[in-house]
């Protein structure tokens, strides 16, 4: 299985602009495209300008020739007109020498891992009328991954599992990414989710990791017990999480 994600910002005004092109002109394309098992419109809970399109897909080799065939671009070119203007600035001389200030376009972010999970739990779950995706990403230190994995599967997946409104969760190996390893857990509600968060399960399952994790990550934990001073590290626990706007499992 693979799964992509395209991460934009949306301007506010544009919001459900967006979720009816996606509905109306981009899920149709999608549903059309062989291999495409899933594809979903996501909006993160705490960044309310942020959307992520999330595509599940049976191979990996299936996303590449959707993206080949220029349908993606395609996609992409349906909303771009309503993604937030980039902060960037390009400068450049005009024909006739005078310095000239162009935004730069603003792109989506593309994410793609590939997952030995079976595709048809995990679409099912996603596709579901309610559902809530939580991310977590950790860096692990280099060499420490095979026994980040082996914890995970052994020692928190099941338990997680089996916390009252968790659905479905798994783990995806992107270690090739600065050490990285993500968590994805799908869940029936918030509530679901802020009470596994605030009763202590969450902190005790980062408790049984956090020896595999990264120096800077490290330094911090220590740093925070002698010191109330905030530190933020390239190495810090990113935690994201989504509601599903609009969804579909396509039948193949």
């Amino acid at each position: 299985m693979f799964i992509r994600f395209v991460e934009a910002r949306i301007r506010m005004k544009d919001i459900s602009k967006l979720e009816q092109i996606y509905t109306d002109l981009i899920m149709p394309v999608l549903e059309e495209t062989k291999g495409c098992i899933f594809a979903g419109l996501l909006k993160n809970l705490d960044k309310p300008k942020e959307y992520i399109s999330l595509t599940i897909w049976d191979k990996q080799e299936s996303a590449e020739k959707y993206i080949a065939s220029g349908k993606y671009d395609q996609n992409v070119d349906q909303v771009r007109l309503l993604f937030e203007e980039s902060s960037e600035w390009k400068i450049q001389l005009s024909e006739d020498n005078m310095v000239e200030y162009t935004p730069v376009a603003s792109n989506p972010v593309v994410k793609s891992y590939p997952v030995e999970e079976d595709e048809k739990p995990l679409s099912e779950k996603v596709a579901s009328e309610r559902t809530y995706l939580r991310i977590i990403s950790h860096k692990v230190r280099e060499g420490a991954q095979e026994e980040f994995t082996e914890i995970y599967n052994s020692e928190i997946l099941p338990e997680l599992v089996s916390v009252e409104g968790c659905k479905y969760a798994f783990l995806v190996d992107n270690s090739g990414n600065d050490g990285e390893m993500l968590s994805l857990s799908i869940w029936d509600s918030q509530e679901h989710i802020a009470r596994y968060e605030e009763d202590g399960r969450f902190d005790s399952f980062l408790d049984k990791l956090s020896h595999t994790l990264g120096d800077l990550y490290q330094w911090k934990m220590a740093l925070s017990d002698s010191s109330s001073t905030k530190t933020i590290t390239s190495q810090d626990i990113g935690i994201d999480k989504y509601t599903l706007v609009t969804g579909k499992k396509f039948q193949r």
